[in-house]
């Protein structure tokens, strides 16, 4: 709510209002902010990116977005061509013959006999189309539901049912029940509570495949990850406006908090499909298995899985382990060790950068016991380490391939180049060591990637061929959209070009490139990057400029960068979104990544490993200082700051900890202390903060409810709560699982206590994507910008449209 407060004076001249706001943007300016908006932009940079299907014979096909829709088109990189799959129009009139609801769209591409035939859904009817001939026929194999787990050769697939696995025959339809001991709490292939979806599944509104199990490569074994729950106490989730009632909805969920005696428990099972029998499979005691990866790979004989496992006390611990599935025995190979994180790639959400190289019987491991993150190479028979494959000032960023008969692993890495060390290259070495290969020598980012970590779910890419010949690489840089080519892993020689992006619809909506730029940080030695968004009528050229406030878009969280380097991400970001659209209100907006966050070196990562926030605000003030004296009107007297999720802890504590410098902040979402969000060896954030809880004399588990550990007790935003100077609005929904809604009510209490003035915005019904899907949320984090920083007035009324496909409300 904003109050305005006029004094009368008594000439009828002066009958303005004292200290009235300024004439602001209104909502001519909205409207223009409002469509370069990041969920406006989503998807409108066509054919950004190729997603490889390939063929036996090293061809491959893939979708692509035409003028009238999807399209189709076959690839042979032999012959350096590209031509349309199927002939669209002979398509449909084939599949008509036999279902009329079938769906143009292929589920499946394959040789048969020489010829390409494709796989196509009526329903749950598959049918088989010659793509030649053009003759189409009803499937002996059903179409699986998204809600299975096919197997490798696609004629079974897993389900969850009760707690319990079942396999279904896609070929008969018959069902047979694989595990029996299945419950509430503790099932097979179930989404456990501390995947934070608990809520929505409640609800119905959350479903998935089965979770954390894996088909072996033959497709005789599963192998999987099952959590108990049973003993975590439950964590009250509250719906105080209830979409079906009128009395508030409690959902007790599994959640085990900071420093707690009871959180989740796992233990590994692998299946005999064939013959049902189900193994136990014990992790050691006191350890848990690192949730990057439920499994790494398979022996050539399918008969041993590989995993690793973690303990995150002092010093962190993560083993590699492999698991005899026939007879449950497990044998650690190696053990990696670290005083602060340890991880099997720097980026928390990207798969582990590493390869199980089966027919060889040995590993490619990722660590940073050098300082920087390479990779190493093992031998699985003994776990000795046979060589370090990679080393130097520089970061290996995913492991996109081996080529075992030839003896290589392709990889991209950061920094190994002059320029942005952010910017992805590909490249080839061999594993008995020697340097690198450049494959991909354009400076720009090469969105070249292994596919999301176990964390997040989703298969792995293949942008290699099946002989490791070639390779599909995205580039592009914040001006330029994505270039897709077919290239040579030899010598990185272009072979084909696939797509050149189209990017009109996001010029014609306003959008305007940001600007990438490298700082000094706090320390006067570190080099920083960062990407700023610049008002479109912004211009170093003028005698006197304009001054702008400047807007710090934070987010600061050790898994992930958040400045973008590539162009898709640059015109609809990940986290938090609107830089574009504050810009065109007329703000400098700048995402900075510090010290502290992933993507350099250990010691650069590893400054938010217990002090966590405060160095990289103080970086933020380094480089934003900097900003200005580069860029004339910036106006560092009004520097504003907003994030969401880790964004709306920093944010927060930058208030907090330089109220000198940041003078208006909307953070969403915020973890404002750690004693009350969750923990545990399985999911707990200890893992990246700071360590297991420090309770005194060695203890681990909180000695009463109200305990706050000595290593955490800096983190709570609560104890600086007395220095809040500026305008601050905090963001919270009601049923957001990953930042606890009772903790910004927690932090909000301790300003109260303070006696500080600050603003609340409560949204009933939301999770921890509001900041993507909340037209309203976006709306006012606009107008406490215009209002408070731009010392403006927001126009009156303005409503943001929903984002498209979520109806004002849905937040699933």
């Amino acid at each position: 709510m904003r109050t305005t407060i006029t004094l009368i004076a008594a000439s009828l001249l002066a009958c303005a209002p004292l200290h009235a706001h300024a004439a602001g943007p209104g909502a001519d300016d909205y409207a223009r902010a409002e469509k370069v908006l990041d969920y406006n932009l989503k998807g409108k940079v066509r054919n950004a990116k190729v997603d490889p299907n390939w063929l036996a014979d090293g061809r491959f096909w893939y979708r692509r977005d035409g003028a009238a829709g999807a399209e189709y088109v076959l690839v042979d990189p032999a012959g350096r061509s590209r031509a349309p799959l199927f002939d669209p129009a002979r398509l449909r009139q084939a599949l008509a013959a036999v279902a009329a609801d079938a769906d143009p769209a292929p589920r499946a591409v394959w040789i048969e006999d020489g010829a390409l035939r494709g796989r196509f859904a009526a329903g749950a009817v598959a049918l088989s189309c010659d793509l030649s001939a053009y003759r189409c026929e009803k499937s002996a194999l059903a179409v699986a539901d998204p809600l299975w787990l096919a197997s490798p050769d696609g004629t079974r697939a897993l389900l969850v049912r009760e707690h319990n696995l079942w396999l279904r025959d896609l070929r008969s339809g018959a069902e047979r029940q694989l595990t029996r001991d299945g419950e509430e709490h503790y099932g097979y292939g179930v989404l456990p509570d501390f995947a934070l979806h608990a809520v929505p599944r409640q609800q119905g509104k959350w479903k998935s495949a089965p979770m954390t199990v894996s088909w072996s490569p033959d497709g005789k074994r599963v192998f999987g990850t099952r959590y108990d729950e049973r003993k975590v106490q439950p964590y009250p989730m509250v719906a105080m406006a209830p979409e079906d009632g009128w009395k508030p909805k409690v959902y007790d969920i599994r959640l085990g908090l900071l420093g707690e005696a009871e959180t989740a428990r796992d233990e590994w099972y692998s299946i005999d499909v064939d013959a049902g029998k189900v193994h136990r499979i014990a992790i050691p005691e006191g350890w848990n298995h690192a949730i990057e990866s439920d499994l790494l790979g398979w022996s050539a004989d399918g008969r041993r899985a590989y995993a690793p496992i973690a303990r995150y006390d002092r010093p962190a611990r993560m083993q590699l382990t492999e698991i005899e599935l026939d007879s449950g025995k497990t044998r650690a190979l190696l053990e990696e060790r670290s005083d602060t994180r340890i991880q099997l790639n720097d980026f928390l959400y990207s798969r582990p950068a590493v390869a199980v190289l089966g027919a060889r019987d040995q590993i490619v491991w990722f660590s940073e016991r050098d300082g920087w993150g390479h990779l190493y190479l093992y031998d699985l028979r003994d776990g000795r380490l046979i060589r370090q494959i990679t080393s130097g000032k520089w970061l290996v960023r995913d492991v996109i391939g081996v080529d075992e008969a030839r003896g290589e692993v392709f990889f991209t890495a950061g920094g190994r180049e002059p320029g942005d060390p952010y910017q992805r290259r590909l490249y080839r070495v061999s594993l008995d060591g020697g340097e690198p290969t450049l494959l991909t020598p354009e400076a720009a980012d090469h969105a070249i990637e292994a596919g999301a970590s176990a964390i997040l779910g989703g298969p792995p890419n293949d942008q290699l061929s099946p002989d490791r010949a070639y390779v599909v690489d995205s580039y592009s840089t914040l001006d330029a959209a994505p270039r897709t080519v077919l290239r040579s892993t030899r010598d990185g020689a272009i072979a084909l070009e696939l797509e050149r992006a189209d990017d009109s619809a996001v010029r014609a909506a306003g959008w305007v490139p940001p600007q990438r730029l490298k700082f000094t940080a706090a320390d006067g030695r570190s080099e920083i990057w960062a990407t700023a968004y610049f008002p479109p009528d912004y211009s170093q050229e003028k005698a006197r400029p304009k001054q702008y406030p400047v807007i710090d878009a934070y987010y600061g969280g050790p898994q992930i960068n958040n400045a973008p380097v590539g162009f898709v991400d640059a015109t609809a970001t990940t986290n938090p979104i609107s830089r574009s659209a504050l810009a065109r209100l007329g703000f400098v907006t700048i995402t900075i990544d510090a010290r502290g966050t992933p993507g350099r070196s250990q010691a650069f990562h590893d400054v938010s490993f217990g002090d966590f926030a405060d160095p990289q605000i103080d970086d933020h003030v380094a480089a934003i200082k900097q900003l200005a004296e580069r860029f004339p009107g910036t106006d560092t007297g009004r520097v504003g700051v907003y994030g969401h999720s880790f964004g709306g802890y920093t944010s927060t504590r930058a208030m907090l900890y330089r109220p000198d410098f940041y003078k208006v902040a909307v953070s969403s979402a915020g973890p404002h202390n750690y004693q009350g969000m969750y923990g545990g060896g399985v999911n707990g954030l200890e893992r990246l903060l700071g360590g297991p809880p420090d309770y005194g004399n060695g203890r681990h588990v909180q000695p009463t409810p109200g305990a706050i550990p000595e290593n955490y007790r800096k983190l709570d935003n609560a104890a600086l709560a007395d220095k809040l100077q500026g305008k601050l609005m905090l963001v919270l929904g009601d049923l957001d699982e990953n930042a606890l809604p009772a903790v910004t009510l927690q932090f909000s209490a301790a300003l109260i206590r303070a006696n500080k003035d600050f603003d609340l915005l409560y949204l009933p019904n939301q999770n921890h994507e509001l900041f993507r899907n909340d037209a309203y949320y976006t709306r006012r984090m606009w107008d406490y910008f215009v209002e408070h920083l731009g010392g403006t007035k927001p126009p009156v009324g303005y409503k943001l449209a929903p984002p498209p496909g979520k109806p004002t409300g849905q937040v699933f």
